[in-house]
């Protein structure tokens, strides 16, 4: 075979090459060791095709150059003569550059205010004030947060810090919060100690009233958030913490010279089932998510809806008048019908799709970043009422084309309401939830969350050619557009087989599947434009939260845009006495009988680590980084190696970073801070 015309872009590392006639395959080895084959396309005559340089053989690591060779094969085995070149390798230069001012270890005091202890948020002790996580000795007392003297936080404008206090005393006590000028929101909470893995470990938050019962031998956990207006100035402010015993615990707050974002960048959406039983309960828990800059989205359909006249939807939550929504005549549609009845639905939902529910919120109106349309298989019409058997969903309906009319005439619809309420800026998203087969007829004939076979992809991109067709055939008339994601939620990324080629969808991926296909998956985002998420769950209670921090850190470093733990509500209450891994947001009984929410200090978590990718995200823009240059400048001070744990196949999995230290995430931030300053 004749050689290959080929040239070498060395900044990027990549080969681009030309193929000669009976050009089949390429062959690429590094150093002597053979690339990765997900690098090498096949080869097209006629076209100019690019080899990525990356990914390389662990024996090519920590050499100064790469030797590459080049040979092509074809289809019946033989091969060219090899094409070499060297590619001499510069270190990339530390960008951090005076971006840390110490060690990054706690400054020790001499002494320690009495019975008072001061940590970061994401860290916790047990009852018996034993650490959760691998935390240093002596870490009650000098962290980032402490120094055994006084409390120091920085934050930036517009930014919610905050820290616990480990109290010990001997009587009922108030605490007060007051600094020189900055006068910020102070929310007070008091943990409650659960059982979990054989020991009482602090997570959910009760709100403080007036006073706190101390005891002199067991901590009370208390966590203070501040509320850092978007308008302070730079600057340090100083004050102190009150206990009304006696006690004074100097505090002092760096105001940095940037602000964060109103609305979120990188998106923590707290997953959920079945509608809570009002409006009010629902608006409740969208407060609470607000203020940890996350939201909460909930499914209310099941998977039992494709039979013919079967249940479609569950939205019958109480409104503010007191009458319920009219779920029956919501999913009483007729085949070919141009309109749904959406009266109900934009009474219940808009104030917070249109983020006017948060008007005098911290960070002021921000539209809902992601809300579940009831759009899928048996909504508008019952999937298998008009469904011929065939596995093809392509041919599966074409003696019935009313099913996919009014789907797009409906999802119309939908788009001309949005419009008209003006909610262009709220994350809507269509998502098929259900997992089914064809041969139980109450259900979806494909298994359409986490799908599992070429039929079962196939059959997403049919709906999400309607999708397609539905939310574009209005919103092309109007300026801007409504926001509508088609959301596929994915475990077996590596199944695709090309049927979702092409499009630019929300793929919400599994946190295992996105470490073992990172590279297939952000191959596919720089291609298509795909956005993606990832999703797992929580940490366990008698785990370190720092595990929230990284995960959500790692899939940002990878080039996600969000997280997504599957499962965050606890409705029945236990979760302030049992430990809940999913229980983020608890529903407890008031005293009226009326359910309060409550929620867990791994929220918190979730906060601190949207808030720093903000930083992130900011620094980015500023130097004009590359996907891999902020992982580079990440992984400096953050080992993010994660082993993701299943409890069996079909488990979303659990993200544990046993390596992340505490001081090392202070010492990003503290990095990612300082540069900001420049």
């Amino acid at each position: 075979m004749r050689k290959q015309r080929w040239s070498v872009f060395k900044a990027t590392k990549k080969v681009l090459v030309t193929p000669s006639a009976h050009s089949f395959a390429y062959g690429v080895s590094i150093n002597g060791e053979p690339l990765g084959r997900h690098n090498i396309p096949l080869a097209v005559q006629g076209e100019q095709q690019t080899i990525l340089i990356r990914d390389l053989p662990e024996g090519s690591l920590g050499r100064d150059h790469l030797d590459v060779k080049v040979i092509a094969r074809s289809c019946t085995g033989q091969h060219s003569e090899a094409e070499a070149v060297r590619i001499p390798l510069r270190r990339m230069s530390s960008p951090i550059g005076g971006a840390i001012n110490d060690t990054g270890e706690p400054a020790k005091a001499d002494a320690s205010i009495s019975r008072v202890s001061v940590i970061p948020v994401a860290d916790k002790y047990d009852i018996e004030g034993q650490p959760v996580g691998d935390l240093p000795e002596g870490y009650r007392h000098r962290n980032s947060t402490f120094n055994g003297e006084r409390i120091r936080l920085s934050a930036a404008a517009g930014e919610v810090i905050s820290f616990q206090m480990l109290l010990r005393g001997e009587r009922t006590v108030s605490l007060e919060l007051a600094l020189d000028s900055l006068q910020p929101r102070v929310d007070w909470f008091e943990a409650v100690y659960v059982s979990a893995h054989g020991r009482r470990i602090p997570d959910p938050l009760l709100p403080v009233g007036d006073s706190i019962t101390l005891t002199p031998d067991q901590d009370s956990t208390i966590v203070a958030d501040i509320y850092v207006p978007f308008d302070a100035k730079p600057g340090m402010q100083r004050g102190t913490v009150q206990v009304s015993d006696g006690r004074v615990i100097p505090i002092e707050i760096e105001i940095l010279p940037f602000a964060i974002p109103r609305a979120a960048s990188f998106f923590c959406e707290m997953n959920g089932y079945g509608l809570p039983d009002s409006v009010e309960q629902y608006e409740a828990l969208q407060q609470i998510a607000y203020d940890h800059r996350v939201h909460v989205n909930i499914l209310h359909y099941s998977h039992h809806t494709a039979a013919p006249g079967a249940h479609k939807t569950n939205l019958d939550m109480r409104m503010r008048s007191g009458r319920r929504m009219d779920n029956r005549r919501y999913d009483d549609i007729e085949p070919r019908a141009k309109h749904a009845y959406w009266d109900d639905f934009a009474t219940a939902f808009g104030p917070y799709l249109d983020g006017s529910l948060f008007e005098n919120g911290h960070r002021g109106p921000i539209p809902a970043p992601g809300f579940y349309l009831s759009f899928h298989e048996s909504w508008p019409l019952n999937c298998r009422a008009y469904y011929n058997g065939d596995a093809d969903a392509y041919r599966a309906f074409e003696a019935t084309p009313e099913y996919a009319d009014t789907y797009v005439n409906v999802l119309s619809d939908f788009v001309e309401l949005a419009q008209s309420r003006g909610w262009n800026d709220t994350g809507f998203q269509i998502y098929f939830n259900n997992k089914g087969s064809r041969e139980e007829l109450t259900k979806a004939p494909w298994i359409l969350d986490e799908p599992a076979s070429y039929w079962d992809y196939r059959a997403l991109r049919y709906y999400g050619g309607l999708t397609d067709v539905g939310r574009e055939r209005e919103s092309s008339q109007w300026t801007p557009g409504v926001k509508i994601d088609f959301r596929i939620d994915i475990s077996r990324p590596e199944f695709c087989r090309g049927q979702l080629d092409g499009r630019d969808d929300l793929w919400v991926v599994s946190a295992s599947a996105f470490e073992k296909y990172r590279r297939l998956l952000t191959d596919r985002a720089d291609r298509d434009g795909l956005r993606v998420w990832v999703y797992g769950s929580a940490n366990h209670v008698h785990q370190s939260n720092r595990d929230i921090q990284a995960w959500s850190l790692d899939a940002w470093s990878g080039g996600a845009t969000g997280v997504v733990p599957w499962q965050t509500i606890n409705k029945d209450g236990q979760a302030l006495v049992e430990a809940d891994q999913f229980g983020l947001f608890i529903f407890d009984q008031g005293d009226q009988g009326i359910p309060e929410i409550r929620h867990s200090m791994r929220l918190k978590a979730f906060r601190d680590a949207q808030q720093l990718i903000e930083y992130l995200n900011l620094l980015q823009a500023r130097k004009g980084w590359t996907r891999t240059q902020r992982s580079a400048f990440v992984q400096q001070f953050v080992g993010l190696a994660a082993t993701v744990v299943q409890t069996h196949e079909a488990d979303a999995g659990t993200s544990q970073y046993p390596g992340v230290k505490a001081t090392e995430w202070d010492r990003l931030r503290q990095a990612t801070a300082n540069l900001l300053r420049e």
